[in-house]
């Protein structure tokens, strides 16, 4: 029994030694590698605490319409952030399960998934569980004090009016990308500074932690009026739902200085949801498409349809057409020109919109009564060198330079390829291809005085404490037509508007001045026409300028001067609001009856403009483009503003 006690006594010294010794070597050990490569390693150590720089995003800028209305801002929001390799190894199952079972309630997401997302990544330090939640949420996850979760702040772009003025202003992506608009025109001031949060070495030994804050992006301040545009999407949305149209605009400018105060595009998006276009088609018309299909219809919204698509622009085009020939002295104020309906051209013959003719007009009768032999006739005197030249230099062929991306140059021949029949055709706006910006800008030159100007719309970039970076002024590109030029055509687009085809774009008490456009698409002969207006006021000081488009909108079943009734609520609605005063005193129309012409055989788009210069209401009876039928009868006398019914059919 001694010698049992005496052996395990022993055994229990010797292991104590062992203890000893080990522990003895240990100290001695370390003692030697601190003191022959303890700097080494200190210096190691730092070094890779001073790689640990961490990253602050910054808040992306606001953007404003130019009175200082917000339309964009980022807002702050946390991502939700799991940690498996804590919640399985440092933590209890108690803890481990309050933090599952908590963030369960809080987030609306099952324990089930909670679970197996921890356990299918155990080592993974950084698992994404939901992304931008608010604050108050992000204040109840706080105040649990959840262990193995943490949250990530991230900023999230609100877009406070949803779908309003989508396609100018952009939107950013998951990714953060900006994409189209102002957004990605103008990323680089608004994305801002990344801060910083990283180790600094002080006295050469110890690492302290410095902090770069984030420096906010700058704010844009646009030249778009929130009223105006509110207006402009009121009328536009009221012709979309009357008229149904495969793309429709609105572009409302300054001509004097190229300012955009509005523009609107049909189809559109809500750039909160810019991948989603279930709000507008309908849930179950959206789910039902191919992800290809969506892509393609998202591709189509997402464009700027002002300044991305081109089109022929029509009886738009004559204006700046006229006021070429009369700037070159071609033709005179007191010329004259006869229409028969038609005009024969290399043995080919090309006819006026109204094909029984237009008799003998003036120059002013010509325009106001959108006649295409009389823009052929001066066309012809006016030759493809000159014509090409002037359609240089009114900016057709080339960008605006407006401040967005992705702007279209529209198609002209050259000079050289501009034959007589082309050149015909050219001369009341088919054949060559314009971008609504352009027809617009172009526009604005004839009735500003002559000058073309370069549109925009930013009108100044602050910083986050207010200072200015930028102000946009307005720039003249190129001087196109005198003053003098200029006032006589503004005289001769109010008697469009007064007595031609443009009198559905007439309101009472203003100056107003337009004209009315109506181009054939191709493939002709399929019945699909761009129905266009530009209008002016007030004539006497032009303020404002606009442009409506209905891109295919069948001219027999709306009306060829669909557009123009668009553009007269406009006027009626921003014009006050602009405080332009009423210029003239309400025209007090003759009470003349009205004799109703023959119109059994004519096609709807001679007779929609040949009533609507009368004064005279129509209704469509029937499907087809040929009037069979009419009444009142041809000879009948009414009073203008009667209606009268047409007969159609398919021939």
């Amino acid at each position: 029994m001694n010698a049992l006690v005496k052996q395990t006594k022993r055994r229990a010294f010797m292991i104590l030694l062992f203890f000893i010794f080990s522990i003895g070597f240990l100290i001695y050990r370390i003692g030697y590698i601190k003191y022959a490569y303890g700097e080494e390693y200190e210096e190691k150590a730092v070094m890779q605490m001073l790689n640990t720089e961490k990253i602050i995003l910054p808040s992306r800028g606001n953007i404003v319409d130019r009175n200082y209305h917000d339309l964009v801002l980022s807002s702050v929001v946390y991502n939700v952030i799991l940690d498996p390799n804590v919640l399985l190894e440092q933590i209890s199952e108690e803890e481990k399960e309050k933090t599952i079972t908590t963030l369960s309630q809080i987030l609306s997401i099952s324990q089930e998934t909670l679970n197996e997302r921890i356990s299918n990544n155990p080592n993974s330090r950084y698992e994404v569980i939901v992304k931008h939640i608010e604050s108050d949420i992000a204040q109840k996850i706080k105040e649990n004090d959840l262990k193995g979760v943490w949250l990530e702040e991230d900023t999230t772009r609100n877009y406070l009016k949803n779908d309003f003025a989508a396609a100018l202003i952009g939107f950013v992506n998951q990714d953060k990308q900006a994409q189209y608009g102002v957004e990605q025109q103008y990323n680089k001031y608004l994305s801002g500074v990344v801060g910083r949060i990283f180790p600094m070495l002080k006295e050469g030994k110890y690492v302290i932690e410095e902090t770069i804050p984030a420096q906010k992006g700058d704010t844009i301040v646009l030249t778009i009026d929130e009223t105006i545009q509110h207006f402009a999407e009121m009328a536009l949305k009221k012709a979309v739902e009357e008229h149904n149209p495969k793309n429709a605009s609105v572009i409302i400018m300054d001509p004097n200085t190229g300012e955009v105060l509005a523009m609107a595009t049909y189809p559109t998006f809500n750039p909160n949801k810019y991948n989603d276009l279930s709000e507008f088609i309908g849930e179950d018309t959206w789910n039902q498409l191919s992800n290809e299909e969506k892509l393609e219809k998202l591709n189509e919204v997402w464009r700027n349809y002002n300044i991305s698509d081109t089109y022929e622009p029509g009886s738009t085009f004559k204006p700046i057409l006229v006021a070429a020939a009369l700037e070159e002295n071609i033709i005179s104020v007191e010329d004259t020109y006869n229409c028969e309906g038609h005009k024969t051209i290399y043995g080919q013959t090309i006819k006026c919109w109204k094909t029984s003719g237009h008799g003998e007009q003036t120059l002013e009768e010509a325009l106001a009564n959108s006649c295409n032999v009389a823009m052929m006739d001066i066309a012809e005197k006016m030759g493809s060198d000159v014509f090409y030249h002037y359609q240089k230099l009114f900016g057709f062929g080339e960008v605006t330079g407006i401040d967005l991306p992705g702007e279209a140059k529209g198609i002209l021949y050259d000079a050289d390829d501009l034959k007589p029949v082309e050149l015909a055709t050219s001369s009341f706006g088919q054949s060559f291809t314009v971008t609504p910006i352009q027809i617009l800008n172009g526009f604005a030159a004839v009735i500003n005085g002559g000058n073309l100007m370069q549109p925009y719309v930013v009108k100044q970039i602050v910083s986050e404490n207010g200072t200015e970076i930028k102000e946009m002024k307005p720039v003249l590109k190129r001087k196109v037509i005198s003053k003098e030029t200029s006032q006589i055509l503004r005289n001769y687009l109010e008697s469009v508007v007064n007595n031609g085809t443009g009198k559905k774009a007439k309101v009472d008490g203003y100056r107003i001045g337009g004209k009315t456009g109506t181009a054939e698409k191709l493939p002709r002969g399929e019945d699909k026409y761009v129905l266009s207006f530009i209008g002016f006021a007030p004539v006497e000081d032009p303020q404002v300028i606009l442009l409506v488009i209905l891109d295919e909108t069948e001219y027999y079943s709306e009306g060829s001067g669909a557009a123009a009734p668009v553009a007269k609520e406009i006027f009626q609605n921003i014009l006050p609001y602009m405080g332009i005063e009423a210029s003239a005193e309400e025209d007090e129309e003759e009470n003349t009856d009205v004799e109703i012409p023959d119109y059994v055989g004519l096609e709807l788009l001679e007779v929609d403009m040949d009533l609507t210069i009368k004064g005279l209401n129509y209704e469509i009876i029937g499907e087809g483009n040929t009037i069979k039928e009419q009444f009142p009868n041809p000879g009948t006398k009414v009073p203008k503003g009667t209606t009268i019914k047409l007969y159609v059919t398919q021939e």
